[in-house]
């Protein structure tokens, strides 16, 4: 590489132990834990899970460094850089699965162009059983070793991609972003062929990482019960991982419905990975379970809110999408926002929730309240998912159309 390097966006640390050591997120997959081996330096995100909650406190660790910025190819670069040989090291900016889920798809393009070069990424953490289903890359969850990262020609950091600084606003499509910053071709996706039987494997993935996109229960308890009345094989996935599942579940009340399974949650992204690829039909909020379906094309419909359903799908149409119609004297959607925020006053919501303009709202949250998640979610008071209640009958509609041609 004959660039200019220039120091990574994100902060490493830096850290040695005095034994050996390993560690695995709970929600991925053990065949992914990592193990250390015997290097005198080792590196990891500084606002990772890893340096925050274990590195923090563990005797046998001494931080040399938390303000570490690791030499990567600079974006003005990456177009015009020779890869074909190359040993390539990615530095994931986050584990957010959708985000993750458009690398994996630029990953395959970026091999197909290149396919003598190694892919390798680093801290993907919670995404990493995103990145395992390419067929060669090497994944480095938490940490990687100084001898390790010798092995590699050249590092990139992907918050350098277009759009990432403002994510937060205007969600962006980061295979497409990165496909056209590295001028990689987008690999071509045979359609999954339609299943035509009376009785199909239908998943219901109604909740999201924010109340902005989770589904209002009543819609999804009278989604589940008509589908199971007509027969399907259903199942509503919910997410254990989240402080108001409980809540949001007891809200749905759907055991008693007929032929609808309620499954709490899948102990890894592995599990969900595996669930998504074997249904015939799915419906899903704007989360990161939409976005895995891209991997497979499971056909389906996605219900968006706060976000573009347009953008976030980009150019796959397997899914079938529901934009809410809501259109309010503060916001309509959609507005782009992804998380709630907080004014300077301590109220959290959006815009139209609270009732101001965008300009009045503030930074996100300084901590979680699972009293407000909770309000947002199970009374469905954000409007734009509430509207979503009036949309029902048109919702109903697309799913009688698909499920007569699947």
């Amino acid at each position: 590489m004959s660039a200019k390097l220039h120091p990574a966006r994100k902060k490493f640390t830096r850290f040695a132990s005095k034994v050996p050591f390993q560690f695995g997120l709970p929600n991925v997959s053990p065949t992914l834990t990592q193990a250390s081996d015997g290097s005198p330096i080792y590196f990891t995100r500084t606002s990772s899970l890893l340096r925050r909650q274990v590195l923090a406190n563990a005797p046998s660790v001494t931080i040399k460094s938390d303000a570490y910025h690791p030499r990567v190819l600079p974006r003005n670069a990456w177009a015009e850089a020779d890869f074909r040989t190359s040993r390539v090291l990615f530095l994931i900016p986050d584990d957010a699965l959708g985000d993750c889920v458009g690398m994996a798809l630029f990953f395959r393009a970026f091999a197909q162009k290149y396919p003598k070069a190694k892919i390798a990424v680093l801290n993907s953490a919670s995404a990493s059983d995103i990145f395992a289903t390419l067929p060669r890359i090497e994944i480095f969850q938490l940490f990687i070793s100084s001898k390790q990262l010798a092995r590699f020609d050249v590092l990139i950091d992907l918050s350098e991609m277009e759009g990432w600084d403002t994510i937060a606003k205007m969600p962006v499509n980061p295979e497409e972003a990165l496909s056209s910053a590295f001028d990689v071709t987008p690999i071509s996706l045979p359609k999954r062929q339609p299943v035509i039987k009376p009785q199909m494997n239908i998943g219901i993935l109604p909740m999201a990482s924010s109340p902005l996109r989770t589904l209002p229960p009543a819609l999804v308890r009278d989604m589940a019960q008509k589908l199971g009345n007509a027969g399907h094989s259903v199942t509503l996935i919910l997410n254990a991982y989240q402080g108001v599942m409980r809540t949001y579940k007891d809200s749905i009340a759907a055991e008693n419905l007929p032929n609808v399974a309620v499954v709490d949650g899948f102990r890894t992204i592995g599990d969900l990975i595996g669930f998504m690829e074997k249904q015939d039909y799915v419906v899903l909020a704007d989360s990161g379970p939409a976005h895995i379906t891209k991997l497979f094309q499971t056909p389906g419909l996605g219900i968006y809110t706060s976000a573009s359903a347009a953008v976030l799908q980009g150019r796959h149409r397997n899914l079938r999408n529901w934009q809410s119609t809501y259109m309010g004297d503060f916001c309509q959607a959609p507005c782009g926002l992804a998380k709630l925020r907080a004014t300077d006053d301590g109220q959290i919501g959006c815009m139209g929730s609270l009732k101001v303009p965008f300009e009045k709202l503030g930074t996100l949250p300084a901590t979680s309240n699972k009293a407000v998640a909770e309000k947002l979610v199970v009374e469905s008071t954000v409007p734009c998912v509430a509207h979503l209640r009036k949309d029902q009958d048109a919702i109903f509609q697309i799913l009688a159309e698909d499920l007569k041609t699947q």
